[in-house]
């Protein structure tokens, strides 16, 4: 090779090297890919975090997330941004020294996350609200199925069953280690009951599961309770939930905050608590139930 190409080779590389850096993200965003939850809030925190960010999409099975660790560990990030359980528990077990901020997490003390290096806004899960509006809508109820991811849920549903149990309800639980057994879950505890309640839950978030849930549920004649709107569109009666979209922007304004100095330690992990009421009065008219008014008068949302 002559030596102005070697020359010309060199400057190709400095150039590179000099792009890559100008082009570097300070924020790493880690979460679940297809959970429509999980783009949400990603929305919400890229409408209030305007650092330069590079996304990492972990799947369902965690079957990519040593690639995922590579592929941070090979970036210079300055900040984590974890939406959902596995994402958290992840960031947190291998990026010990990088700041981290979570949402869409629930029970997020129980699960470890925190440190010096952790904070976030956790997902509070208004159940009692929520079991006490279907009580409002559906007196005669006794028996409230429900699916969910174990052991990821675990903690949640054992707080649902005490809240069932408040309402003179029984919870039947099927629980699921992934999608893959969603059907036959939700075939079983059908059988069982008189009403379905759906969690926050990353096997249950996916469209083509909302559409298999909500359309099941409306043709075994079972009113639906969904964590999020789109469930309500899909034929759950109502939501009482809160805005995904929310907890992606309060994560964000701890991450501008962090990314402007701040310690994580100095900033406690908050808890959201205006949950918004989502109604479809034609799932509830299929079904034959009435809403009552005060509960409509209460509604962000009323699909007719």
């Amino acid at each position: 090779m002559s030596k102005s190409m070697k020359w010309l080779g060199q400057i190709l590389l400095s150039f590179l090297l000099l792009y890559a850096s100008l082009c570097s993200a300070d924020v790493a965003i880690i979460k679940i890919a297809g959970v429509f939850a999980y783009d949400e809030a990603r929305n919400g925190f890229i409408s209030i975090c305007f650092e330069p960010k590079q996304e990492f999409d972990l799947l369902e099975d965690l079957s990519n997330q040593s690639q995922v660790i590579d592929g941070v560990k090979s970036g210079n990030f300055r900040l984590i941004f974890a939406i959902g359980t596995q994402a958290a528990l992840l960031a947190k077990d291998q990026f010990p020294s990088i700041p981290i901020v979570f949402c869409l997490v629930v029970d997020a003390e129980r699960l470890g996350l925190k440190g010096d290096n952790i904070t976030g806004v956790s997902l509070s899960v208004p159940i009692k609200e929520q079991f006490a509006v279907l009580r409002a809508i559906l007196k005669k109820v006794n028996r409230l199925g429900t699916i969910f991811t174990q052991p990821i849920n675990d903690a949640l549903i054992a707080a649902a069953r005490n809240a069932a149990e408040a309402e003179k309800m029984t919870l039947i639980a099927s629980p699921i280690q992934s999608r893959e057994d969603i059907q036959k879950a939700l075939t079983d505890v059908l059988g069982k009951c008189d009403a379905l309640w759906i969690p926050p839950d990353p096997s249950l978030n996916s469209e083509e599961v909302i559409k298999y849930i909500g359309s099941t549920s409306l043709a075994k004649q079972i009113p639906c309770i969904g964590p999020s709107d789109r469930y309500v569109r899909s034929g759950a009666i109502f939501s009482l939930s809160v805005d995904a979209v929310e907890s992606g922007r309060a994560a964000g304004e701890q991450c501008n905050k962090i990314l402007q100095g701040t310690s994580p330690s100095k900033l406690p992990v908050q808890t959201l608590l205006r949950p918004r009421v989502i109604l479809n009065l034609k799932a509830a008219a299929l079904l034959g139930l009435t809403i009552p008014q005060n509960i409509q008068d209460a509604a962000s949302k009323v699909y007719q």
